[in-house]
């Protein structure tokens, strides 16, 4: 059964299970609505990737709270269904920042992170880790 993309506001799941982050939305108290609707997309139980779009240097700070603890507190389960976060950066020198910050996140929250110029790199990207995902 389909997801209702319909609630959705901070994440396109139109092309689930490819979860683009809307950066338009992600300003200050984003964060519940954030966890609402990993929480909707992780009870369909059907592996995905999160896809940021050029994501921001400047998230509110208890929005990042807010996302770190629900995290850390569903790090297993969070891991069993997120396959990758991927980030698309056209800039090189921010995808080098954010590979850098993705390693420390990857051994925090024991997800894969990864960086693409493009957007249809990211995607195609996403697409191969749902593939390896699906052989495993």
């Amino acid at each position: 059964m389909p997801l209702d993309i319909h609630p959705f506001i901070v994440h396109d799941i139109s092309r689930f299970p490819l979860c683009i982050v809307r950066n338009d939305v992600v300003v200050p108290g984003y964060g519940a609505q954030w966890q609402a609707e990993i929480e909707a997309v992780m009870a369909h139980g059907v592996p995905f990737v999160l896809i940021y779009l050029e994501p921001g240097d400047d998230e509110a700070h208890a929005d990042r709270k807010l996302r770190s603890l629900w995290l850390k507190t569903h790090k297993e389960a969070f891991g069993h269904l997120c396959i990758s976060l991927i980030s698309v950066l056209a800039d090189e020198a921010r995808r080098a920042h954010f590979d850098a910050m993705g390693k420390m996140g990857e051994q925090a929250f024991g997800i894969r992170y990864e960086t693409a110029a493009t957007q249809a790199e990211g995607e195609a990207l996403a697409q191969r880790r749902i593939a390896q995902y699906g052989a495993a």
